[in-house]
């Protein structure tokens, strides 16, 4: 069975042939109001005319912009913006509604100047890795929790000032070459045994020096002095 051919012809028709259509360009006059169904106000040959931003025109219009328009009957959309007007806010991209950018391959994103990231919501970093660089940093958080399978960091140096630190782990294990600690006030230890082990000396000083053993006080060595 052989298969007939069929002829698709594309029929484009102009808006020259329709009296209430055209596009062109026009001036950003300012915002108009909602209930005349458009956003911007725009100059259409003469005339004021009520106009809604295209969701292809990802540039929000300003004041004073040279914008180019579809009419088409009672409906006239802002398709792109062609020229900015002078001395104005920074350029804005916006989109209605939720969106989401996909990209088969590598996307990065340069800035001249800041780059800031903002939401009114919540902001999440999701990826196989996380990796951030700079040379300064600072971060302010009024609340954070963290939840780490394995933590290891390397510093230089290493400050940390706190009010108070808690710290609750099953084992805790320190190695340093030497280590000095201040306590001002009152030093407390609690544990089920302490042992305290010195390969050259060990030296305990104090105005007043007290030492209870409830059942034995044992003290060994080759030679006591005492007074």
């Amino acid at each position: 069975m052989q298969a007939r051919e069929q002829d698709i012809e594309l029929v484009s028709t102009p808006f020259s042939t329709n009296p209430r259509g055209h596009q062109g360009t026009a001036l950003i006059l300012g915002q108009a109001d909602q209930a005349e169904g458009g956003a911007w106000l725009v100059e259409d040959a003469g005339q004021p005319r009520a106009a809604k931003r295209a969701a292809s025109c990802l540039l929000e219009p300003a004041v004073g912009d040279q914008v180019w328009i579809v009419v088409e009957g009672e409906r006239c959309y802002v398709l792109a913006v062609l020229e900015r007007a002078a001395e104005q806010t920074p350029a804005s991209l916006r989109i209605e509604g939720d969106a989401a950018l996909h990209v088969e391959g590598r996307l990065e994103i340069h800035a001249a100047d800041d780059l800031q990231l903002r939401s009114a919501a919540e902001v999440g970093v999701a990826g196989e890795a996380l990796q951030v660089q700079a040379r300064t940093g600072r971060v302010f958080v009024g609340e954070c929790k963290a939840v780490l399978r394995s933590l290891v960091t390397h510093a230089t140096r290493s400050t940390l000032v706190s009010k108070l630190v808690e710290t609750l782990a099953d084992r805790v294990q320190t190695s340093s070459k030497t280590s000095a600690r201040t306590v001002v006030e009152i030093d407390e230890l609690h544990a089920g045994v302490i042992d305290h082990r010195a390969s050259e000396l060990a030296q305990l000083a104090g105005d007043k020096v007290i030492v209870n053993g409830g059942e034995i006080a044992k003290v060994e060595a080759g030679q006591i002095h005492l007074g």
